[in-house]
């Protein structure tokens, strides 16, 4: 008797294991509690962008987490970028016109937030509210949109310059970088969180497109420049178009400080990005990636890696550069590892379609 009750307990604890099983293709909870995230905006007229994930520890690269966690379903075209805000990510889908929601950990969904018209970037406020950049149905129009993050719903619209993108919160301000959108513009919209009215305008370079705090509290602002072509022979003109240029701007005061005008007008600045400690700016331009010392005022002139991204990010947890090269942006791409001491590479990673950018957890 003692045996026939050891055998059904066995039956039992194994029937209660696969009752539990999450079927095929699901990973178990806490999947992605830790890791790279990989944003795959996806092919730019048809199908669907993803979002892939590496295991630091394995050293795997998973591919399409989303479908994977949901049972097949798709993000959508384009995705533009993915944010973590209160154990909830959130999936900027651009030609989709929406944010997808889900959790953090798992991948699985949480929702949608829709009614939004190229939206770029998500920024997580508060527990109970967001924003949301976008370009606007004509990618001239710039706003900011304010969500409630308990309902998914838009609340809101602040009015920006054209072409809304990146943004930053420092304290109760939010910095929001008008790129243009499909025109041109040169202002960062400074936003404060308490009334989500914008409360001043910062006049830059033309077409900024990121932005850093470093370690003095110093906001600085990469623009790009803006392009002429000439409509009959599709040639820079070089006297029409400006050259790019970094602004370091007092936050306190709102008041420019420094600014380095690039060499080359032909070539566009950017992917700002900064390390852990805030001391060192890299950036890519004219093929290459240059590392600015925070506390110089004169531009760095060395390359510090030989060749510049279509997305770039630092990991906080190993201070490496991860760079999203887009190849032929049709076929999957990569991303190359560097030392953000040295420079060197250490390693590449297999992405998806159009790699355009990171979010390290």
């Amino acid at each position: 008797m003692r045996n026939y009750n050891k055998t059904w307990m066995l039956i039992l604890a194994v029937m209660t294991w696969f009752g539990c099983d999450n079927g095929p293709g699901v990973d178990p909870p806490e999947a992605y509690e830790m890791g790279v995230f990989i944003v795959n905006e996806g092919p730019f007229q048809n199908g669907t962008g993803s979002i892939s994930f590496f295991d630091r520890t394995s050293g795997a690269v998973e591919h399409k987490i989303f479908q994977t966690a949901n049972s097949g379903a798709v993000l959508g075209n384009i995705v533009q970028s993915y944010e973590v805000h209160q154990e909830r990510g959130y999936a900027v889908v651009n030609n989709a016109g929406k944010v997808e929601v889900v959790d953090a950990d798992n991948f699985s969904t949480a929702g949608t937030i829709t009614g939004l018209d190229q939206p770029r970037y998500f920024l997580g406020i508060n527990d109970s509210k967001g924003y949301v950049s976008q370009w606007g149905a004509t990618g001239v129009d710039g706003s900011v949109q304010v969500v409630d993050l308990m309902t998914l719903t838009v609340t809101a619209s602040i009015s920006t310059g054209s072409g809304a993108g990146r943004m930053l919160m420092n304290g109760d301000k939010v910095y929001v970088v008008n790129g243009g959108g499909f025109g041109s513009d040169n202002t960062v919209s400074v936003i404060n969180t308490a009334t989500d009215e914008v409360e001043a305008t910062i006049t830059v370079g033309d077409n900024p497109n990121s932005l850093q705090l470093d370690a003095n509290g110093k906001l600085w602002v990469l623009c790009g420049g803006r392009k002429v072509y000439d409509p009959m022979t599709f040639e820079l003109d070089t006297a029409a178009s400006t050259r790019g240029a970094l602004y370091r701007i007092n936050t306190q005061s709102n008041a420019e400080e420094l600014n380095f005008a690039f060499d080359d007008v032909s070539a566009s600045p950017s992917n700002l990005i900064v390390n852990q400690a805030g001391t060192t700016l890299y950036y890519g331009y004219a093929g290459s990636v240059y590392a600015q010392n925070v506390n110089e005022n004169t531009p760095a002139t060395t390359a510090f890696i030989g060749r510049d991204f279509y997305g770039m990010g630092i990991d906080p947890a190993s201070g490496y550069i991860y760079g999203a090269d887009a190849g032929d942006f049709t076929s999957p791409g990569q991303v190359i590892r560097y030392d953000g001491s040295t420079g060197a590479a250490i390693d590449t990673l297999e992405a998806d379609v159009i790699p355009n950018g990171f979010y390290f957890r």
